[in-house]
Parts: C-alpha cells; structure tokens; sequence
C-alpha cells in the first residue's frame, strides 16, 4: 500500500523549472470531517476508505495554472470508486471532449476545454491505491501542452509505490 499523498505529490523542484508551489492543502477526514468533491459527498469518502488528499497549485511560467490533487485510500477498490465516479462526473457536467493519450497507471483518461481565456485539461489516473488528478489551465493552445501533463502525471505515477 502506498502511503502519504504528500509524498506522491510534485515537489516545485519535480514540477520543472520556471514553476512555483502557491498553495498546498494535506487532509484527513479527522483534519476536515466535512470534506467533499463536486462528484463525492463526505459518507461516499468514508465508504471508499479515504486516507489523505494533498491538494496543490502550481504556477508556471507565471501564466499557466496547475492544480495536483492525490488521495489516498486504504485499499485500490476504493481508489478505483473514486476514479469512477470523477472520469463520469467530468464526462457529464461540461468539462470537454475525452483526448486520446497513453494510459498512465492502471486506467487513465484526459479531457480538454477550450474556453475564452485559454484551454483546461483534467488528466485523471489511477494505480494501486491512489487516485490522482492534474489539471492545467493554460493559455495558449499548443502542440506540447498535451506532452507536458502527461509528463507531469508520470512523475507523480513513478511516486507511487
């Protein structure tokens, strides 16, 4: 089993240069016993055997925006629920069109939005216990985008344990 989220995380310095951390959250259920997502209420979290969530926003190149958000469970059934439940979440509430990548840990899915003032992915992925999303507002639309959240979700996935 896996451990900490905190520790799967990107550190600024694994996040690549010309990126600074501007905000990073650790929770438990015990730290924050109201905590929820858009696509899970607190008792679904618990049903799952949440453990930890390390929630952090990164800023690179002072422009673009990129929010890291890994939990952790006690067992890959309930990673694999949450999962679930996100990739149908962003699916059916307007978050864009499913991207065609390489799949990263056990299932993974990307998702792509263009909006007026730039252009969102959600790279969701799941392996062993842990459950994780990168999202990245960039904007401009380029070619390396793509490339770049992959490359950041591979760094988390080679964390994980």
């Amino acid at each position: 089993m896996t451990g900490r989220s905190i520790d799967i995380a990107l550190t600024q310095a694994e996040a690549g240069e010309k990126t600074e951390i501007v905000y990073e959250n650790v929770c438990t259920l015990s730290t924050e016993p109201e905590l929820c997502f858009n696509y899970a209420t607190t008792d679904d979290l618990k049903k799952w055997g949440f453990s930890e969530g390390c929630f952090s926003c990164l800023l690179k190149d002072q422009k673009d925006t990129i929010i890291q958000v890994i939990t952790t469970y006690q067992d890959n059934e309930g990673a694999k629920k949450a999962y679930e439940s996100d990739s149908k979440y962003l699916k059916h509430h307007g978050y864009g069109k499913q991207v065609t990548t390489k799949t990263i840990g056990e299932s993974s899915i990307m998702i792509k939005k263009k909006d007026t003032d730039g252009i969102t992915y959600n790279l969701l992925f799941l392996k062993n216990n842990v459950f994780a999303a990168v999202s990245a507002k960039y904007k401009k639309d380029m070619p390396d985008n793509v490339d770049h959240l992959t490359m950041l979700a591979e760094k988390i996935e080679g964390k994980i344990k």
